[in-house]
């Protein structure tokens, strides 16, 4: 509903996420993997930064709690940091997107669409990775950003 007067929105939520990614439609759990892949395959923005899913012409918003993804491993290469994201993909980390709040990593996902934040366990996966040695310069780059932020 849209107020004339004041030009506020208001939004009637029919999903919420909370920070771990655990989607709740109408306050029920969803727990199908199917459900919840369809809901992060058909999950868009508008330019008000309102998060909605599209079936067709309708739109269901989804608030979340903090970020849409979740990072919830790492992968370590020669070349890349490989994400694996709660959606069940997996994606190239860009170190330009990588930046800290409150003490947690956080980069952009989705060709920069949507952001994510790293799970305890992923983070503390990617410490142990690049903290060896033998890694080249991307790595090395990804050490000393952490470092620096710790």
């Amino acid at each position: 509903m849209v107020s004339k007067d004041t030009l506020t929105v208001n939004i009637k939520y029919r999903f919420f996420v909370d920070k771990f990614c655990n989607w709740f439609q109408d306050g029920k759990p969803i727990t199908h993997r199917g459900i919840y892949a369809y809901n992060y395959k058909h999950l868009k923005i508008d330019k008000n930064k309102n998060f909605y899913i599209q079936e067709g012409e309708s739109k269901a918003f989804v608030k979340f709690d903090d970020k849409p993804f979740l990072v919830q491993s790492v992968e370590i290469t020669q070349e890349n940091i490989i994400l694996t994201l709660n959606d069940f993909s997996a994606e190239n980390l860009d170190l330009k997107t990588l930046y800290f709040l409150n003490n947690i990593p956080y980069c952009s996902v989705k060709n920069n669409e949507f952001e994510a934040r790293f799970s305890r366990p992923a983070l503390f996966l990617s410490l142990i990775h690049i903290s060896e040695p033998t890694r080249r310069t991307p790595i090395s780059y990804a050490l000393f950003w952490l470092k620096k932020k710790r």
